[in-house]
C-alpha cells in the first residue's frame, strides 16, 4: 500500500498539478494570484453567440426557430487547496438575449438559471495563468456595460471573499475553449 501511495504523488507532483504556481510579474495582483489556502473564488462569464434552438415534443416533432443572438453563461468555481487549484464548471441553458442575469453587481444566482455541474478536476499551471491573463485583457464596466448587449459580448463577474468586480472582457477570449481540463 505504501508504493501505491508514493507512486500517486510521484505522478501528481511530475504531472504538474501540485508544485507551486509562481506568477509572472504582470499577473501578480490579479484575484486568482491572491487566493489563498482553502479560499475560492466564482467566475461567471457570459457572453453572446448567434445559434438555433430546437425542440423535440414529446411525440417527437421537431420545432426549429430561427438564427438569433443568445448569452451563454458559464459558471467557474476556482478553490485553491494547498496550491493545488481545483475547478468545478457549470454550463447553463441558453436565454435569449440581452442577458439580464448580469445587471450590477448585485448578482445572486437563481435556481432558474439552471447551472449543471460539467466537470470537477484539478486544473494545471497553464490554466491557473489562463484566469490571470484574462483580468489582464478586461476593465472594470461603466454604467452602459451593465447588461450584455450588441456593443459588449463578453463579460466576467469575480466574487469571493471580499472581491466583488464585474469586467468587460477585450476581445472574444473565453475560458472554456482555453483551458485544458475542458477540451
Amino acid at each position: 500500500m505504501r508504493l501505491g501511495s508514493f507512486i500517486f504523488f510521484a505522478v501528481l507532483f511530475l504531472s504538474g498539478y501540485s508544485q507551486k504556481i509562481v506568477f509572472p510579474d504582470n499577473l501578480k495582483k490579479t484575484n486568482i494570484a491572491c487566493l489563498k489556502t482553502n479560499d475560492s473564488l466564482t467566475y461567471y462569464q457570459c457572453h453572446v453567440e448567434e445559434a438555433m434552438q430546437q425542440l423535440v415534443t414529446a411525440s417527437g416533432q421537431k420545432i426549429s426557430g430561427k438564427v438569433q443572438k443568445y448569452t451563454i453563461t458559464d459558471k467557474y468555481i476556482v478553490i485553491n487547496k494547498n496550491d493545488q487549484y481545483r475547478l468545478r464548471y457549470y454550463s447553463s441553458s441558453m436565454v435569449e438575449y440581452p442577458n439580464k442575469k448580469f445587471a450590477y453587481l448585485k448578482l445572486v444566482e437563481k435556481p432558474y438559471w439552471n447551472f449543471k455541474l460539467e466537470k470537477d478536476t484539478l486544473i494545471s499551471k497553464h490554466d491557473v495563468l489562463t484566469i490571470a491573463a484574462l483580468e489582464t485583457k478586461s476593465h472594470e464596466t461603466t454604467e452602459y456595460e451593465f447588461k450584455v448587449n450588441h456593443q459588449n459580448k463578453n463579460e466576467i463577474i469575480i466574487m469571493g471573499g471580499k472581491v466583488m468586480s464585474q469586467l468587460i472582457i477585450e476581445g472574444d477570449y473565453l475560458l472554456k475553449k482555453n483551458f485544458d481540463a475542458l477540451k
